[in-house]
Order: C-alpha cells, then sequence, then structure tokens
C-alpha cells in the first residue's frame, strides 16, 4: 500500500468512527469535529494503525493504554458540559499517555490545556505525536505525579482524569473551579465506574455515568 492510498484509507475511516460516535451519543458539534480532525492512527503503535480508528483501547507498552475513541469523546463532552470553548478556563488532565486526549482538547478549541504525565517515556512520546499531528502548541506538558495536579495554576474550570484511583484525589477536587468540570473513573473493589463532579459555591454534585475501564492511577512518582 503506498502512503497516499494508506492516507485516504485513514480519512475514510475515522469519518466512519465520527459517524459511529453521532449514533453513540456523541451530540456536540465541536466535539465531534475535533474527534474527525485529530489523527489518532499518529498516536498509536505503528503494528496496529490498522486498528487505530476501531472502537477499542490500545496498548501503548508501559502498562498503559491509549483509550477507545467513544471514552475520549464523551469524556470530552461532559467536561465541556454546556459550555463554549471560547471563554472556557484552564484545563487540567491528568495521564497524558501518548497524548491523544489532549490532541482532542485542543482540536476543539481549547486554550489553556495542562497534561500531566508520570512516565518520563510517555511524557516524551506524547510531545513527540503531538508535535507530528502539529498540535503542540498551546498546551503544556507536565512530566510528575497526577495525584498532586498543578496548585501552581489552579483553578482550573475543567479537570480530565485518565486513569482510575480508588478516590478521588483531593488536591484535584481543591484544584477544581467552582462552577467547574471533573470527569475522573474510579475503581470500587476492582469495578469502574466513569464519574462527573461539578463543583458549586455549596459543595460538590456526583453523577456516575456508566461503567469504565482505565489503567491505575498511580500516586507518586
Amino acid at each position: 500500500m503506498n502512503a497516499a492510498h494508506a492516507l485516504g484509507s485513514f480519512d475514510w475511516r475515522r469519518r466512519n468512527m465520527v459517524q459511529r460516535l453521532a449514533k453513540m451519543g456523541i451530540s456536540r458539534a465541536d466535539v465531534l469535529a475535533a474527534m474527525g480532525s485529530v489523527p489518532r492512527h499518529v498516536f498509536v503503535e505503528e503494528a496496529l494503525r490498522s486498528r487505530a480508528y476501531d472502537d477499542m483501547s490500545l496498548p501503548l507498552g508501559l502498562g498503559q493504554t491509549i483509550s477507545q475513541p467513544y471514552t475520549v469523546a464523551v469524556m470530552t463532552q461532559l467536561m465541556l458540559g454546556n459550555e463554549t470553548t471560547e471563554n472556557f478556563g484552564p484545563v487540567l488532565e491528568i495521564g497524558t499517555g501518548c497524548g491523544y486526549q489532549t490532541a482532542v482538547l485542543q482540536a476543539v478549541g481549547l486554550k489553556q490545556i495542562y497534561s500531566v504525565e508520570r512516565l518520563q517515556a510517555l511524557h516524551e512520546k506524547a510531545k513527540h505525536n503531538l508535535r507530528t499531528a502539529r498540535l503542540l502548541g498551546g498546551t503544556r506538558l507536565v512530566c510528575g505525579d497526577g495525584y498532586l495536579g498543578l496548585p501552581e495554576v489552579a483553578p482550573f474550570n475543567g479537570i480530565l482524569v485518565t486513569a482510575a484511583p480508588a478516590e478521588v484525589p483531593l488536591p484535584l477536587l481543591q484544584q477544581l473551579a467552582v462552577g467547574g468540570r471533573m470527569v475522573i473513573p474510579l475503581d470500587e473493589g476492582g469495578q469502574q465506574y466513569l464519574w462527573l463532579i461539578e463543583k458549586t459555591a455549596h459543595g460538590f454534585h456526583e453523577t456516575c455515568v456508566h461503567e469504565a475501564r482505565f489503567v491505575p492511577l498511580i500516586n507518586g512518582t
């Protein structure tokens, strides 16, 4: 297969992926457009690129995975809620991984994105992938302990956690702005669920979204 044919095949598969996401309940036009613009095949291992647009997670090595497209899209949609991206404040992503979720956040139009990855090798891989996809500008990638968040930048209007702790890290709750939304998977005795946590002036409102499957969130580097 020559390079032009391969690229055309990826474009066709990505369009099919977006149509599938719309049928699965992704309703925000900007999220669908972002999913359609980010070349997911750039972010997966070369040997798995033929499966890049299937709705499945794929291994990245180092015990990590790239989330399935639906998970990336639904987490982005939940975090944004009914807000527009033009004036959306800073966003914190915990678990950069290969950089795919980061790329979607940038493609959806968010201007202030901070992403923390504890594994140096993945931190470097994400930088490489985002440069390849020409989506690194405007995003600050940090190698560090995601449990601690980034207090020097807080508060955040949105926080996405792409690995599952047993309970919500207190520093992340403290760094969520009033009116902000956190999307996080929690491991409850071996069963994982995706949660939306909204911070109000009077406390937190928690909504269980659906079952989930993520790698564990490790406390400490």
